[in-house]
């Protein structure tokens, strides 16, 4: 039960019935207030058409109040001895003509008081209370023989509360009846509204490394819950792929590992066996040196890019030259592609900004220009452009090597991959994964277009930096001013 009590379900119930129980009350309390003043206001319309009335029934003669009515009409009778029940009548001296004992009962008027109501004029309704009755007057001032005169007329007001009252007794008893009723209509109500959140608890209980395909149906009712399904089974997807990754990561990870742990091992082994000469023993160190070296490079550039993935590695923002940084870059390489027998060209538009780090520019380029010369072949050409376009900075690099195939192109920035049939030496399948985030640490984008045997481009566009250096502004105005 304290389970039960502590559960959404239960608290969303409560607050339905509390809402509507306080919903219920102030409607009660309304319909009351409403009720009463309607009832007031008929019995004080009633009041003046009693006033009314009794003034066509009374004429003064003499000094006294005389009520003409036909006693054969029974009607008129009844409904004068109501009338006289609370009726006063005076003339202008205050003095009382006639009284009820109805009205005498709720208190008489002193003279001065009746003459107050005299100079008043226009008809006012009173309201006399003696003990727990209440009695609703009229005064109101008529003519009769030429002299002026004072008619009260009257009806009993206690029976205004008791239909509020009553209705107020039977609203209140049957009130918790509908509250339980609302606690049972709620309890229902909550749970269907939590049964989508119930599958959701259940999947994700059940959710492992082998049941990442688990999928919540949609309910299609365009609700928040339709959007939690959503959220959930997105979640899932993206947990799966990365599950998938890490499976991957794993693997060629273990893959490019042992590669070289293997050479040395077997390496090392050969000499022990077979190696007789001081030479012999050196080569074995050598070899098994090189492939040491081979791992350090993959441990180093797993690092880093681990680094990088998970926020670790800062970017240094600032405007950095990006016709800079691919000028400089472009002369180192243009010496080892002169070697290879490759052709490196450059079209480079003077002073293209972006507001980046200048080391991971760097790195980007060195890997795109790295690449391009490794797959092209000797007597191919490499270009290199930088130029504005709009708003960004765009970075191009085209070969006429070999080309990457159709169905490889999705994969190339994937960790440890290489294109099918590719010398495996000639990389650790890690530099397009280096250039992928730097990329998007820049909130910039990369397009590659290939085409097997006629090469590959790379389209890299980021935005630029509007603001130059004041020390980059010095040198244009003196450039400007020779």
């Amino acid at each position: 039960m304290p389970r039960r009590i502590k559960s959404l379900r239960f608290r969303l119930t409560i607050s339905y019935v509390l809402i509507f129980g306080l919903f219920l009350t102030a409607i009660g309390f309304t319909f009351r207030s409403r009720l009463m003043t309607i009832i007031q206001d008929r019995v004080e319309e009633a009041v003046d058409q009693d006033w009314s009335a009794a003034r066509g029934f009374l004429r003064v003669e003499r000094g006294q109040a005389i009520w003409q009515v036909d006693p054969r009409e029974m009607d008129q009778t009844i409904f004068l001895e109501r009338l006289r029940r609370f009726v006063m009548v005076a003339d202008s001296q205050g003095e009382v003509l006639e009284m009820s004992n109805g009205y005498r009962l709720q208190g008489v008027e002193s003279a001065r008081e009746i003459q107050a109501r005299f100079k008043e004029g226009s008809p006012r309704l009173v309201i006399k209370e003696q003990g727990k009755d209440r009695v609703l007057l009229r005064f109101g001032v008529f003519r009769s023989e030429g002299k002026l005169y004072l008619l009260g007329v009257g009806r009993r007001m206690t029976d205004v509360g008791g239909l509020p009252n009553a209705f107020m007794t039977d609203y209140f008893t049957a009130l918790p009846l509908l509250l339980l009723l609302t606690f049972i209509l709620g309890w229902f109500m909550a749970g269907r509204a939590l049964m989508p959140v119930n599958r959701l608890a259940e999947a994700a209980q059940r959710i492992s490394g082998s049941s990442l395909h688990l999928r919540i149906p949609q309910r299609y009712a365009n609700d928040e819950l339709d959007q939690l399904i959503v959220a959930f089974n997105k979640m899932m997807e993206r947990l799966s792929e990365n599950f998938e990754q890490i499976r991957r990561f794993s693997t060629d990870v273990s893959h490019e590992l042992r590669t070289p742990l293997t050479g040395i091992r077997g390496q090392l082994e050969v000499a022990l066996m077979t190696a007789r000469s001081e030479e012999e023993f050196r080569e074995a160190i050598v070899n098994a040196l090189e492939d040491v070296d081979r791992i350090s490079n993959i441990v180093r550039a797993l690092l880093l890019l681990a680094q990088a993935e998970t926020g670790q590695l800062a970017l240094k923002q600032q405007p950095v030259n990006v016709t800079e940084v691919v000028e400089e870059l472009v002369e180192q390489f243009r010496a080892s592609a002169k070697e290879e027998g490759l052709r490196l060209n450059s079209e480079l538009e003077p002073n293209v900004y972006i507001r980046g780090d200048r080391t991971q520019m760097d790195r980007l380029v060195t890997n795109l220009l790295a690449n391009a010369l490794k797959y092209t072949p000797r007597g191919g050409h490499v270009d290199v452009e930088v130029r504005m376009e709009g708003g960004n900075a765009v970075i191009k690099v085209a070969d006429d090597g070999k080309g990457i195939p159709r169905e490889s192109l999705p994969h190339i920035f994937d960790r440890f991959y290489r294109v099918p049939g590719e010398d495996p030496d000639k990389g650790l399948g890690l530099g397009l994964s280096f250039v992928n985030w730097i990329v998007k640490a820049h909130q910039g984008q990369m397009d590659v277009s290939s085409e097997v045997g006629r090469g590959t481009t790379f389209t890299i566009k980021l935005p630029a930096n509007m603001e130059v250096p004041e020390a980059e502004s010095s040198i244009r105005l003196a450039e400007a001013r020779q």
